[in-house]
């Protein structure tokens, strides 16, 4: 955890917190006496499926512009994860859906980088889809058509290739994967109804 000097609140001086005899990993202001927790981001992605096909959206935004990756982004105040994802399907790809139609997927942490994500997956009647503004292009790609030489987040590749085994099978399960500084986990979690 980076070193923190001042209090968002009031600029006094912060320390870590200690909790029960235990150094925690959150922050604590002398002054204004406020905690300054740093939690993970929530992160929501959608396996949008035509047939076969995954949709993918190449990045118009930093971190890796012009990379492509599955839809999804910071679920937002206010929001159900269900709701960050169906926004960030039409923000990225121009597919409307309405929340109630994904299916909870697959959950997992990236340790490294602070994140927690949260997929859905959904079939969708048609392959139309239109890029936003965070994006210069999307498409649906079988496994095969792919640009995986392209790919803006390959550390999330098996979790990517997991969708294609699934979707090959017509067989959907839920997955809880773990991407940590040693190495990268997952595991069924349950059968799906």
């Amino acid at each position: 955890m980076p070193e923190r000097r001042f209090c968002p609140e009031c600029g006094g001086a912060q320390q870590r917190r200690e909790l029960a005899g235990e150094q925690r990993n959150h922050w604590y202001c002398q002054r204004c006496r406020v905690a300054d927790y740093d939690y993970p981001a929530i992160v929501v992605n959608v396996f949008a499926a035509h047939h076969k096909r995954l949709l993918w959206v190449q990045r118009n935004i930093e971190p890796r512009r012009g990379l492509w990756a599955i839809p999804g982004g910071f679920l937002e105040k206010g929001e159900t994860l269900a709701q960050g994802a169906v926004r960030e399907l039409r923000e990225e790809a121009g597919v409307v859906i309405p929340p109630e139609q994904l299916q909870f997927y697959m959950t997992g942490t990236v340790t490294f980088i602070n994140q927690v994500y949260m997929a859905f997956r959904v079939s969708v009647d048609t392959d139309n889809c239109q890029p936003g503004t965070e994006s210069m292009d999307c498409r649906f790609y079988s496994r095969d058509e792919c640009p995986w030489d392209s790919v803006g987040y390959p550390e999330i590749n098996r979790s990517i290739v997991q969708a294609y085994e699934d979707l090959d099978r017509g067989e959907f399960h839920i997955w809880q994967s773990e991407l940590s500084a040693r190495g990268y986990s997952r595991a069924r979690v349950r059968d799906r109804l």
